[in-house]
């Protein structure tokens, strides 16, 4: 047997080699984990069959008696590559690792694998320079690198593989000229650079004659390449180009027309800096067979004509300075968003759109005018969004025909009447969202459908009444449910679905106890508002739950009489504690004549300066932090992300309603008197002007429009959001409520002396925003995450906070 042995091993030498052996041996110890098995399982070294390749070894391919293929493609294998172990592979042509977890460099031995044609490691943990030996392999059709940490520049000799057609780099940081690269590729047909750290300047035109007639697909996006599109027109030569993508950069000037690339079908220049008008030849039917167009997040301006292309499918104008009406026709368009522009006229214009579209978004616009009657033609229309106008009038019944309508958002607009019936029991509809608006009547929800998918439900700040309907409780896919800041009376129905994660039903009458299914959502879902609306007392038998109703109205009559006298007693000392202020005032009045001018200033401030939030104390004090704003907890803007971040988070469902935060010193009872007129609004998009006050802080409007938000309070000014922006940095953001600001040059000119302002226990301004809107005003600080100083001032003993005495007092305001 012995002797068996020893005569396969010496085959195995002859005819494979013992580096081929040795090579994927040295492979095989570099995994550490296998999760499917696969590998460290089949690779037996004794297994060979009679021409010396590997038997059943996974992912080995042999020819000849050698190893021609090692494709480990998605296996989540974990360790490291030995690259340096490739070079006894001598007539390796294929290898690809990519979907794994491999870690290390590829090193200078790769480039002796003169026979390697295929060659993928994307989508693995590998890091460092390419080395500049991958350019001498001159077989190589296929380079993929792909979703690793690859750094540095990227060698100008890959124009030596004369053979490479596809080269992937996608989601690494390499550096360097973007033209130094491409100037020296050959007849390439697929290139892709997006998400590095290429700068320069997109000038195709220099680039050689058989890059631009060869190359079919090109993505430059979310990189820092800059200056004007095509500086040399070399776009007559790109006959064969179908994917062009430069979104995500810092392009500036017109937008090319594009008229010579007679194969492009979808062109993405979104997020960038272009200006001018939108290029008339890239929506008319022509030559040009383009059935995508992205240029959103740019600075275009002037009108939308009619669209006219049989071929164009998805059009995206969104984020822009567009003016005039709606376009009249949209020609086979599928998806069409003009949302965050300025467009105004009549919403009727759409009637005319055809029985094309599907997906239409006009959000945040200055659109007018009533729900058109005639529309009954969107037949395909899964998604119809229109918030943030000044559309009204009651809605149309045929609204609620569309057989395939998912999403529906008529938020932030002046519609009225009563709600449409078929829209609460459609068994498509999984969005509805009609706050904001001047609803009345009740929930229309009767028996309802055992199909019906609604996750996301919004008829907040309307002026519903009535009972809440115990069909809610049938909607068993419902994540969120927000009916705030109506007249809804009654008690809670039991029944609400266990899948809401986002419940608001504060400022309303409602009444009784709060069900047993509900005690897991804070305290801000239900108040404030709802003052006759408490929670059980106690949880721990289904006993105790039937006592609670019952005796929760001997135990109301019992506080009647003590709460009266409390009352009375409250009443007389404040009146005496006036009277008494009132004369201090009077006989200090001739000492203090300079400094009320002082005071009244600040006074005049008072609205801006609600934000500036007092913060902790020296370290001698008591405490070691205090909050950063005293505002009561209530209900606003949904967020302050743009859509497309949202719904990373949930598809359908956007930022939490409400949250629970600190709660403040401000009385329920003020908050619930504020005109209903004062209304916060919440845009899609940030599109106005940002202004910061230190340079250390540097961001944009589209961060903050991005930034995961939270809110955290409310107060007669506004509402006040935390927010994250995507470097980590925690703001303190005030949405000021509509008709608090007026003047722009006052407002800026208050916000800037209050940011100059330098105190131990204030947290100055870090700036402001002021948007195109009456509702867009933001004030912008630090976030500091403790309990706010009036606390420890005026209720230190509610809240069991240290007390502070009168030298700690002294010290506060005199630092």
């Amino acid at each position: 047997m012995h002797i068996n042995c020893l005569m396969i091993l010496l085959f195995v030498k002859l005819v494979l080699g013992v580096t081929e052996l040795d090579s994927l041996l040295e492979i095989k110890r570099g995994i550490t984990e296998d999760a499917s098995g696969k590998v460290l399982s089949s690779w037996d070294p004794k297994s060979f069959s009679s021409n010396g390749c590997p038997v059943d070894w996974y992912g080995i391919t042999c020819s000849n008696g050698h190893v021609t293929s090692l494709l480990l493609d998605g296996l989540g294998l974990v360790g490291s590559f030995h690259f340096d172990s490739l070079t006894g592979l001598s007539m390796l042509r294929n290898l690809s690792i990519s979907g794994n977890s491999f870690q290390g460099t590829v090193s200078n031995e790769v480039g002796s694998v003169s026979s390697l044609e295929y060659l993928d490691v994307s989508s693995n943990l590998l890091h460092g320079p390419l080395p500049i030996v991958i350019t001498s392999l001159k077989r190589l059709v296929h380079l993929n690198l792909s979703v690793n940490n690859f750094d540095g520049t990227v060698p100008s000799s890959l124009g030596n593989l004369m053979q490479l057609k596809y080269l992937d780099l996608h989601s690494n940081n390499f550096s360097g000229n973007v033209m130094d690269l491409l100037s020296q590729l050959g007849s390439v047909a697929y290139v892709d650079l997006s998400s590095n750290g290429f700068i320069g300047t997109l000038d195709l035109g220099l680039g050689s004659d058989q890059f631009v007639s060869a190359i079919e697909y090109l993505n430059v996006s979310d990189n820092n390449i800059g200056g004007n599109l095509f500086t040399h027109d070399g776009l007559s030569y790109f006959d064969n180009l179908e994917v062009f993508d430069a979104s995500r950069n810092q392009f500036v000037g017109t937008v090319p027309s594009f008229n010579f690339m007679v194969s492009l079908r979808i062109l993405r220049l979104g997020s960038n800096k272009l200006s001018g008008s939108l290029p008339e030849a890239l929506l008319q039917e022509s030559s040009m067979i383009l059935s995508e167009l992205d240029l959103s997040l740019n600075e275009l301006k002037g009108p939308v004509m009619s669209i006219s292309s049989i071929t164009l499918r998805s059009l995206n104008l969104s984020s822009n300075k567009l003016t005039g009406m709606l376009p009249l026709t949209i020609g086979h368009c599928a998806t069409i968003d003009l949302s965050s522009n300025l467009l105004s006229g009549n919403l009727s214009r759409i009637q005319a759109w055809g029985n094309y579209v599907e997906e239409i978004d006009l959000s945040s616009n200055l659109l007018t005018g009533t729900f058109p009657i005639q529309t009954s033609q969107f037949l395909r229309l899964t998604s119809f969004k229109i918030s943030n106008n000044t559309i009204g009038g009651v809605l149309s019944p045929v609204l609620a025909t569309y057989p395939e309508l998912k999403i529906l958002d008529l938020s932030h607009n002046q519609f009225t009447g009563t709600l449409l019936p078929d829209l609460f029991n459609s068994a498509r509809l999984n969005y509805l969202n009609m706050s904001f608006n001047n609803f009345n009547g009740t929930i229309p929800i009767q028996q309802t459908n055992s199909l019906v998918i609604l996750e996301f439900l919004d008829l907040s700040h309307n002026s519903l009444t009535d009972h809440l309907p115990r069909g809610i409780g049938n909607y068993r896919n419902l994540a969120l449910l927000d009916l705030s800041n109506n007249q809804f009376e009654g008690g809670i129905p039991d029944n609400l679905p266990g899948s809401l994660t986002v419940l608001n039903v504060s400022y309303n009458n409602l009444s009784g106890v709060v069900p047993e299914n509900l005690k897991n959502f804070p305290d801000s879902s239900f108040h404030p508002g709802n003052v006759l609306l408490s929670f059980p007392y106690s949880v721990s038998s289904p006993q105790d739950d039937r006592n609670i109703t019952s005796g929760h109205r001997s135990r109301n009559r019992s506080y009647i009489k003590p709460t009266l006298i409390a009352g009375l007693i409250g009443v007389v000392f404040s009146l005496a504690l006036l009277t008494l202020i009132v004369c201090c005032r009077t006989q200090q009045h001739h000492k203090k004549n300079h400094h009320s001018k002082k005071i009244s200033q600040q006074e005049n401030q008072q609205e801006i300066s609600s934000v500036v939030a007092t913060s902790a104390p020296n370290s001698s004090s008591k405490f070691t932090t205090t909050g950063a704003y005293s505002i009561s907890v209530g209900e606003g803007p949904k967020d302050l992300m743009a859509e497309r971040k949202v719904e990373e988070a949930f598809p359908i469902v956007h930022a939490p309603v409400m949250s629970p935060g600190n709660p403040s010193s401000s009385s329920n009872t003020h908050e619930e008197m504020l005109p209903a007129s004062m209304k916060v609004c919440s845009p899609d998009k940030l599109i106005g002007e940002l202004h910061l006050f230190h340079s250390s802080l540097v961001f944009s409007a589209q961060d903050l429009s991005s930034a995961p938000a939270e809110m955290i309070g409310r107060s007669c000014h506004g509402t006040l959001y935390k927010a994250i922006l995507q470097s980590g940095h925690v703001l303190a953001v005030k949405w000021l409520k509509e008709g608090i600001a007026k003047g722009r040059k006052e407002f800026a000119r208050e916000v800037t002396k209050l940011g100059s302002i330098k105190h131990p226990n204030l947290v100055s301004l870090q700036g402001y925003y002021w948007g195109p809107r009456e509702y867009e005003k933001m004030l912008i600080s630090n976030y500091i995450d403790a309990p706010c100083l009036s606390l420890y001032l005026n209720e230190a003993d509610a809240r069991n906070l240290p007390s502070l005495d009168l030298v700690d007092r002294y010290r506060i305001t005199s630092c």
